[in-house]
């Protein structure tokens, strides 16, 4: 049973920061394989060269592995135990993550420890979006949304900033684990105990057939199953941003390391900026019109960059298409987590495999389209999967509270 509108309206202050802080924890053990992969290649192997770093990234694709199996477990879990704990493991689980890792003496502990942040990030998106659902009445939801997706951009871009000026040595990586990303494990943990309301809020399911049923109405309903595989398509577009973009930069205009991280930063500065701003949105808009309208006006812009020859004219066009972008964001996870409100943790979680499914299937594409057909191929191919999206969103999907 969830809380009267009376019980959400009375949930303390503090619930949406917290969220916000264990959100934010879940970006900041991955700092490891993309910044310092270099630097764990030449510890576990003692060389960085193309074999070791190969062998090095593959610890991001055993996390993501990891992270589908057990989000799927995850759905079956969201059923029985309450969704504080639930989050408050996922949290445990970043946390003993960054302490595993910093203690790892060779790869293959790192290989146990590193996909139990994939784990924690699973547990602690799914349960987060689930908890606002739960807990705050419908108008404060859209906006809750939008500080909560801000914390992971955040977390991108303070972590940069901590690693250029106190870890940017050769082996600053475990120092980075220690001083900097178990802290803020433990500070969200913390957090999460005090700021998110007790499990004595809420009834949990149990019962023979509830499992079943619940994964019913997650995969069965066509709106709710739409959503998914639209948040799937739509998340290929922020592989572009993680993967691709910088590379199509350095490749393309000759840009340095060093410039290639500030335009990530100040990407990573707009989607902050758009989810916040997209939250706010949300009661104005729509759910659903806004995640339509959104990447219906953003797409144009990587379609022109595809075209242009021009690095500053591309900047800006990239920056207007992540930010007009990211402020869908909140919008479509909004309207996913109203689609089935009796199990709502069982479709966060699921919805968390599927997004990792398409941050997957955005590389491949991605990779696929360069060989084929260049850069062009590239940014065409994104801007494309972006409208394929849209066309799911509006023919498919159904605002429950529109």
């Amino acid at each position: 049973m969830e809380p009267s509108k009376d019980e959400r309206s009375s949930i303390g202050m503090f619930l949406v920061p917290a969220l916000t802080i264990a959100f934010f924890s879940t970006m900041i053990v991955e700092s490891i394989t993309s910044i310092f992969l270099v630097d764990l290649a030449t510890t576990f192997f003692g060389v960085s060269d193309s074999v070791s770093l190969a062998i090095t990234g593959q610890l991001v694709t055993l996390a993501s592995l990891v992270s589908v199996v057990f989000g799927i477990l995850l759905g079956v879990l969201s059923v029985r135990f309450d969704h504080k704990k639930l989050l408050f493991f996922g949290v445990f689980c970043i946390a003993l993550g960054a302490l595993g890792c910093f203690l790892a003496p060779d790869f293959f502990f790192m290989q146990i420890f590193y996909p139990l942040e994939g784990v924690g990030s699973v547990a602690v998106s799914a349960m987060s979006l689930a908890l606002i659902g739960e807990l705050l009445v419908l108008t404060k939801r859209g906006r809750a949304m939008g500080w909560l997706l801000s914390g992971a951009s955040i977390a991108g871009i303070l972590s940069s900033v901590v690693i250029y000026f106190f870890f940017s040595n050769a082996q600053g990586w475990r120092p980075f684990l220690l001083w900097f990303a178990l802290p803020i494990a433990l500070v969200s943990l913390t957090a999460v105990f005090f700021g998110v309301p007790s499990a004595s809020q809420r009834l949990i399911s149990t019962g023979e057939n509830v499992y079943l049923k619940t994964f019913k109405q997650v995969l069965l309903n066509k709106s709710s199953a739409a959503c998914l595989i639209a948040n799937m398509v739509r998340h290929t577009i922020v592989a572009y941003a993680m993967v691709w973009a910088v590379t199509f930069f350095r490749d393309s205009f000759g840009l340095s390391i060093s410039s290639g991280s500030l335009f990530t930063m100040g990407n990573l500065s707009l989607f902050t900026l758009g989810s916040i701003v997209g939250g706010h949105l949300v009661n104005r808009i729509g759910r659903k019109r806004q995640i339509v309208l959104m990447l219906l006006v953003a797409s144009p812009a990587l379609i022109a960059a595809a075209f242009i020859p021009n690095l500053w004219i591309s900047v800006v066009l990239h920056y207007a298409f992540f930010f007009v972008s990211s402020m869908g964001y909140p919008a479509s996870m909004s309207l996913t987590v109203e689609q089935v409100p009796d199990s709502r943790g069982t479709m966060m979680s699921i919805n968390a495999v599927f997004i990792t499914l398409g941050l997957a299937l955005g590389a491949a594409v991605g990779g696929v389209a360069l060989v084929f057909g260049g850069w062009v191929s590239v940014l065409l191919s994104f801007a494309a999967l972006s409208l394929i999206a849209v066309a799911i969103y509006f023919f498919f999907t159904k605002d429950p509270c529109a």
